[in-house]
Parts: C-alpha cells; sequence; structure tokens
C-alpha cells in the first residue's frame, strides 16, 4: 500500500479559523458603507469658510453604527479579546494621540476628531478579521468601480458639477480639472490611482478584459483630475510592487538595510547641498501654493518641537489656531499644511510623528520585506498600497487624519499587512509556495 505525505505547511494551515458567516454579512455590509460614506465625504462634510471645527453627526453617527454592528456580531461575552484587533504598535501610537488631548487648546474638538480616527482604524481592523482578504477585496473593487462610472456621469454628463469652475485659494490653475462626485480633483485622483493599484495586483480572479478597461479608464480619468502628485507616486508604487511580485523572498529581508542605508545617504546629500536641492522650488509658483505653508509649519514646529498642539488642534478650529500667530493671508483660509508628516509634527511633536511613522509605514514595510509565507501577489498589492499613502502625504495630508480617504486604504493595507504575514490567520497561506 502506497503512503501518502502531506505537505508541511498544511498542519499550519489547520490554524486558521474558519469565520462564520453572521460575522461575516455584517463586516462586508460595513465595509460597503464604510467606503461609501469616505468616499463621498468630502462632499457630505463641506462646510464654507470660516472653519470653526464643529463635526457632522450624521457621519459621526453612522461611524459608530457601524463600529456597534461589529462589536454585536463579534460576541464578546464569549469571548472579549475579539474586541482587540489593533496590534500593539498601532495602539501605542494612538495612545500618544490620546496624551496629546492634555495640552490641546481646543480638547472638545481634538476629542471628537482622535474618537473618530480611532473608531475608523478599530472598525477596519474588526473588518479585515471577520470579513477575511478576498471578500474584503471583491467588495472594495465593486465600490470604486462604482465610484469611478459615477465620477464619468458627473464629469461629462454634469461638467459645471463635475468639473472644477472656480479658482482655489492655494490652486489657481484647478479650473477644468475633472472631479466627478468627490469634491476637489485630488480626491478623485488619489481614488483613481488606489482603484488602479487594486485591480492591477492580486487580481487573477478578475477577467483581464474587464480588468484593462478599469484600468484604462481610471488611467484616462486621473489624467484629466490633473493629479500629479497621484500620478507620479502611483507610477513609483506601481513598479515597487512589480519588483516585489518577481523578487525572491529569500532575499527580501536583505531590502531593509539596504533601504536604511540608501535613505540614510539621501538624508546626508539633502544637508550637504539644501540649498541648490530647494533652488527650483523656490518660486512661489511651485507645489501650488505649498512652497509658502511649509516654512510656517516648519517654524512652529521648531517652537513645538516636542508637544505640538495636540492632536487635531493646528487647523480648522476657528478663531483659536495657531495659524494666526505666524501667517497671514490665504495661508490662515486652508484646512490643512498639504504634507502629512507635518501636519503630524505641528500636532503631536516630533516624538509623536515618529511613532506614527515607525508604526504605520517603516514596521509594516519590514513585515512584508521580511515575510517568506505572504503570497508575491498580495504582498505586492499591500505594498503598493502602503507606499503610495506613504509617497502621497509628502504633498497631500492624511496621514492617522480620521476618514480621510488615503487614510482609510493605508489603514485597510495595514490590518491586511498584519493578518495575511501571520501564518496563523492568513487566508492566503497556502497560495504562498505558488510561483516562487
Amino acid at each position: 500500500m502506497t503512503s501518502v505525505r502531506l505537505p508541511a505547511q498544511l498542519p499550519l494551515r489547520t490554524r486558521v479559523r474558519i469565520v462564520p458567516r453572521e460575522r461575516t454579512t455584517p463586516a462586508l455590509v460595513v465595509l460597503a458603507i464604510m467606503l461609501i460614506l469616505v468616499l463621498l465625504g468630502p462632499y457630505i462634510n463641506y462646510k464654507p469658510a470660516p472653519f470653526t471645527g464643529e463635526g457632522n453627526p450624521l457621519r459621526q453617527m453612522i461611524f459608530f453604527g457601524c463600529a456597534f454592528t461589529l462589536a454585536w456580531a463579534a460576541r464578546p461575552l464569549a469571548k472579549p479579546e475579539r474586541l482587540l484587533p489593533i496590534p500593539l504598535i498601532l495602539v501605542v501610537a494612538l495612545g500618544w494621540c490620546w496624551l496629546s488631548l492634555t495640552w490641546s487648546a481646543v480638547p472638545d474638538i481634538s476629542i471628537r476628531r482622535l474618537l473618530l480616527t480611532t473608531i475608523v482604524m478599530w472598525t477596519i481592523f474588526m473588518i479585515a478579521k471577520q470579513a477575511g482578504y478576498r471578500r474584503s477585496l471583491s467588495m472594495m473593487r465593486l465600490i470604486l468601480a462604482g465610484i469611478l462610472v459615477a465620477n464619468y456621469v458627473a464629469s461629462v454628463g454634469f461638467p459645471q458639477f463635475g468639473v472644477h469652475q472656480a479658482a482655489d485659494l492655494a490652486d489657481p490653475g484647478i479650473v477644468g480639472s475633472w472631479r466627478g462626485v468627490m469634491l476637489q480633483k485630488n480626491f478623485a485622483g488619489a481614488t483613481c490611482a488606489l482603484t488602479i493599484l487594486l485591480f492591477m495586483f492580486d487580481a487573477k480572479s478578475i477577467r483581464p478584459w474587464l480588468r484593462t478597461i478599469v484600468i484604462v479608464a481610471c488611467a484616462y480619468y486621473l489624467f484629466r483630475t490633473n493629479s500629479k502628485t497621484s500620478a507620479g507616486i502611483l507610477i513609483f508604487s506601481a513598479l515597487c510592487g512589480y519588483i516585489y511580485a518577481r523578487y525572491n523572498p529569500a532575499y527580501r529581508a536583505l531590502l531593509i538595510p539596504l533601504l536604511s542605508v540608501i535613505g540614510a545617504g539621501l538624508f546626508l546629500a539633502s544637508e550637504l547641498y539644501w540649498d541648490v536641492l530647494v533652488t527650483p522650488f523656490s518660486s512661489k509658483d511651485a507645489f501650488t501654493g505649498r512652497v509658502q505653508i511649509w516654512p510656517v509649519l516648519i517654524e512652529y514646529a521648531q517652537d513645538h518641537w516636542m508637544f505640538g498642539s495636540g492632536y487635531g488642534a493646528f487647523w480648522n478650529i476657528g478663531g483659536t489656531t495657531p495659524i494666526y500667530n505666524y501667517a497671514k493671508g490665504w495661508v490662515t483660509q486652508i484646512t490643512s499644511g498639504h504634507n502629512g508628516y507635518l501636519d503630524l509634527l505641528i500636532q503631536i511633536g516630533f516624538p509623536g510623528m515618529l511613532i506614527v511613522i515607525m508604526a504605520t509605514l517603516i514596521w509594516p514595510v519590514a513585515k512584508l520585506l521580511s515575510s517568506r509565507t505572504i503570497p508575491r501577489s498580495t504582498g505586492a498589492l499591500l505594498i503598493t498600497l502602503l507606499l503610495f499613502s506613504a509617497g502621497h502625504n509628502f504633498t497631500e495630508s492624511s496621514l492617522f487624519d480620521r476618514d480621510q480617504i488615503v487614510q482609510v486604504f493605508l489603514t485597510i493595507a495595514l490590518a491586511f499587512i498584519w493578518r495575511e504575514t501571520n501564518p496563523a490567520t492568513s487566508e492566503t497561506i497556502l497560495e504562498a509556495g505558488d510561483g516562487r
């Protein structure tokens, strides 16, 4: 009688728990509601100046309702630990933000904003745990494809609504840029870029012709938005994803010290040749006004480098905003610093910024590069979402900022990085040996 040997990976797979349908279905419904709310959020939350920091009660009620639904579906009385999905390093980052409320000048506004950030993050990690990777991806692609269609209908069929008709304070050249149903061209551009990544990587289950149509349609719409940041970061992220998908996983860990050396070298070069590097950007028109915003934020950070203003206590808080002490004119009327890292620096200080960057960018990249179990296609998609979010925050602000579009997709990537790099929770571990 011939004996049959089972693969060595099989016992590892048996530790992966199958989530019951009564928890999967609510999680997918919540994911759909959250994505629609996030993608249409700029219109829902829009309020003309003056910006006094009040929230949107309807939006907050929906997010709390989503969180309560997932908490109920988790059956926490049987296992209370089910309500603790967020990894420790992100809990520490959130903890520093909560600590910063003790020195916030507007604690009521800060608490409301940070509570929303915490609820959104907790909800996404619960969705990843209850709905799983594949089902969540399918729902995300469906919603994003629907938003793409809605954007085309708005821009082509109703250009007075779906195309920018008036100049903006920080971007006078915005007229004529497509925005669809998303209020502002940069929101539409980022959404198109994220859609392209989701249909480009780990999407073999989708018919090639359908993937091609979506990617081409998104690329053209992205071009019409004139969102240069999203387009440039998309190309870089896609290239990194392509390299990841074809790189020998046995040597991925070597990339970590290599990237560290390159980063240190670039930092030293920027210190030595700073005057030469900034010359091309010294024009007032460079970066559509950002060059006038960033020096103000750096000056404030130099005066408050340790603690900052407190989470959510700098922009859009009414007459008490610190920006009035450092700038005049149109800079005082904007609602973000157009740089996620600088906005973190001025709100939670240098230590807080480092903690958040470590938790959301450095540590997750290290996990992906060092993982021997995650399939290449899965890792490629997750690292592209991570890198796109990291790059996008150099000229836009979304990092650790409530339900901002790019922040939500970054959190989704983080949730699945933690699950798919862990053999005990990975849904795709049986694929880890394919194509190696």
